[in-house]
């Protein structure tokens, strides 16, 4: 699999892009804490949208959706897409009442806001160390995903050292403009990864004949594609509830998206967003997943299935069209891991040190050092994107909700009742990680957020009604 000429120039035009973008944002911040880590709180409908939606599209979309229905088949889409849209309307529950609050009181980390009720550091600093832990190895999912993209152009390179020279890229554009330049670039690279994945839908389906051929040879290749349990009994109705629960409740839980609630101008973008993301997910969604079980009638046969998108644009696509895809893929990851690498870098920083910018800065050089670590020597190949992210990201964080939406919205939670709620809930996750414990057919994560639910319930009322007076308007 070749690179050429061209490619390259495409790459260091968009290596070049972002990083020109990011020094226009540069220019017009300023070393205040708001403005650095929220672009002032001034992000408008369009820009707010975009960049929900790039920090949302990940090596995960590209590379894992087309994976995994290459292996379990068009289960995928229903699982990834229904509760993706469906977590929009946590825009509305959770994020106006983030923003809000956010706005009243000054906070710029999620942990500000949890502690900030209860008046309680030690739970500040217990949510931001979970958030902070539980993300790292979704960062360094993103490099991976780029390492694998680049060793398809470019065979002589390894995926370990094409994962640490897009994560010292990304390093360099965060560190230049903050907050201002990560939305900014979510804008041009979500317009990108867009048109490329339509692109690679389009050509696909006419080299196999239009989107029914392809379909009907997918289907004469291995009927079981399209039902639902899937060729390997994957998409079960406790395996699709699962997903759907967790898309809902964990994703707001990504501190990407949590702090970027904070960065909305107004409720009015806020609700923009909410209507436009699953008009965007419904379709956008379906694309990598029909691609990823194409494959299979196209006669593809790989041993990572996160590659399956990418050889299929390789193998019936012309060279520009597989040079955007390219571009396209990596404009999600990077989407993805820049807002990560800020939002991780903001968490520590002003939980932990104060709100210092250049302290920021320093904590954003370790942070990509540890996602170079976990590249080196903590990524299991054989578990898949998807598979890793399920195990350790998506379950430690949703563990996350029930104390969040508790302290929006329930007055008689407590301090103990969340510090307790969060605990329980991460030591359930880890229990399932290293015992085969029975989680009767659902994902161990489903069980550890249903502890973390009855833990935050029954340690409130035992502890009392708490401080009455934090009561939070629904207008």
């Amino acid at each position: 699999m070749g690179g050429g000429k061209r490619m390259i120039e495409f790459l260091v035009a968009y290596f070049a892009i972002l990083m020109l973008i990011a020094v226009i944002a540069r220019r017009k911040t300023i070393d205040d804490p708001e403005d650095y880590f929220l672009a002032n709180r001034k992000f408008a409908s369009p820009i707010l949208f975009f960049t929900l939606a790039a920090t949302n599209f990940s090596a995960f979309t590209f590379l894992g959706f087309a994976g995994k229905a290459y292996t379990d088949g068009v289960g995928q889409y229903g699982v990834m897409a229904l509760g993706t849209s469906f977590m929009a309307i946590m825009f509305y529950i959770l994020g106006r009442k983030i923003w809000r609050i956010g706005k009243e009181k000054g906070y710029i980390t999620p942990g500000e806001l949890i502690g900030g009720r209860y008046n309680s550091k030690g739970l500040q600093l217990l949510f931001t160390t979970i958030m902070s832990i539980f993300t790292i190895p979704y960062l360094a999912i993103q490099a991976i995903g780029a390492g694998y993209i680049l060793q398809m152009i470019f065979p002589d390179i390894d995926v370990k050292l094409g994962a640490i020279v897009v994560m010292i890229i990304i390093c360099l554009y965060v560190l230049f403009g903050g907050m201002r330049a990560t939305g900014w670039t979510d804008v041009f690279q979500g317009i990108i990864m867009i048109v490329a994945m339509i692109a690679a839908f389009a050509f696909i389906a006419n080299s196999l004949g239009g989107t029914s051929r392809a379909t009907l040879l997918a289907y004469e290749s291995n009927p079981s594609l399209f039902s639902r349990p899937g060729p390997n009994n994957f998409f079960t109705p406790q395996i699709w509830l699962s997903f759907l629960i967790l898309w809902i409740f964990c994703d707001p839980m990504f501190p990407q998206i949590f702090t970027r609630f904070y960065t909305a101008k107004s409720e009015k973008s806020l609700k923009t967003a909410m209507i436009l993301y699953p008009v965007l997910i419904s379709f956008f969604f379906l694309l990598p997943v029909l691609i990823g079980v194409w494959a299979h009638g196209a006669g593809i046969e790989t041993a990572n299935p996160d590659n399956v998108l990418l050889l299929m644009v390789e193998k019936y696509t012309p060279p520009a069209v597989f040079s955007l895809v390219i571009i396209g893929a990596l404009a999600a990851l990077m989407s993805t891991a820049d807002s990560q690498l800020l939002a991780v870098s903001t968490l520590l920083t002003c939980d932990f040190l104060g709100k210092k910018v250049g302290r920021s800065k320093i904590i954003t050089v370790m942070l990509t050092i540890f996602a170079v670590a976990f590249v080196i020597f903590g990524y299991n190949p054989k578990a898949g994107i998807m598979g890793t992210l399920v195990k350790t990201t998506f379950s430690g964080l949703v563990v996350l909700f029930p104390a969040t939406f508790a302290t929006l919205y329930w007055w008689k939670a407590t301090k103990w009742g969340c510090i307790f709620s969060i605990i329980g809930g991460e030591a359930t996750v880890f229990i399932y990680a290293f015992y085969n414990l029975p989680s009767f057919g659902f994902l161990p994560s489903i069980i550890a957020l249903a502890i973390s639910f009855i833990l935050l319930f029954f340690v409130s009322l035992i502890e009392g009604e708490g401080k009455k007076g934090w009561r939070l308007l629904w207008t």
